[in-house]
């Protein structure tokens, strides 16, 4: 979610991180490859938050040994994408009430130096005509916003943003898999009204990173997630079914 000049890695996004992925998971361990299909897993809907993973169907699926299969749960628990439990095994995480409210907090901040850097980079290369044509894509799914594409799409939206601010530690710690988790938990809670608040709100946050105004884009994109927080604080108890590790 580092561009000199013209970067075709986010010109060409899909093509690029393909072929990428291609030649990483060509050098991978067995327990990375099982990490990395349960994340891709994670990103196209397969595997929602809450959803319970069998150690056996993960064997039979990626036609690997079961060791590989437990130290690629443990890794992605200790990343928290998910959650271990002692007696009833791994989940896909889901977020309970406090996690929402301090990772939203957390990320309030850091999506307001996301927006604000690139804004002071907006004018090198290419970077106008790219967050331009992120945020076209993302319009598409204006009307069908409840979709894995559309997820996907959003996250390739804040990508694009984070590489155009060029800052390599702010995409080092931003939590992706989790927010893309959070926003997967409280999907079916968006209606059609808040949806459109939400689109206007991405179009603010693009049109005030192309006037270049660092401070006003830093302040339209932390509303943002702060609107977001104060909304999810009001959905009942049972959008929050985190799964506990000491069950």
């Amino acid at each position: 979610m580092d561009i000199e000049g013209r970067d075709d890695a986010v010109a060409h996004p899909r093509r690029d991180a393909k072929s990428e992925a291609a030649a990483e998971r060509a050098g991978m361990t067995s327990p990375d490859r099982v990490v990395d299909s349960i994340v891709r897993a994670i990103r196209a809907g397969v595997y929602v938050p809450g959803q319970r993973l069998i150690e056996a169907d993960l064997t039979r699926d990626y036609q690997v040994s079961r060791g590989p299969v437990r130290e690629a749960l443990k890794r992605l628990a200790a990343e928290g994408v998910l959650t271990l439990t002692r007696h009833r095994g791994a989940y896909v995480r889901a977020l309970s009430r406090a996690e929402v409210h301090d990772s939203l907090m957390v990320l309030e901040v850091l999506v307001g130096l996301m927006a604000k850097l690139a804004a002071k980079r907006i004018a090198e290369g290419d970077n106008a005509d790219t967050m331009r044509e992120a945020f076209r894509r993302l319009l598409a799914f204006r009307n069908d916003g409840g979709t894995a594409a559309f997820l996907d799409e959003r996250r390739s939206f804040y990508d694009t943003i984070l590489k155009i601010g060029g800052n390599h530690e702010l995409q080092r710690m931003l939590p992706l898999m989790q927010i893309h988790l959070l926003r997967m938990q409280f999907q079916a809670y968006i209606t059609p009204r808040d949806r459109g608040k939400q689109f206007a709100e991405y179009q603010t946050i693009t049109d005030t990173i192309l006037s270049g105004d660092g401070l006003r884009a830093e302040k339209v994109a932390a509303l943002h997630v702060r609107r977001t927080r104060l909304s999810l604080m009001r959905l009942p108890d049972e959008a929050f079914p985190a799964v506990r590790a000491t069950e």
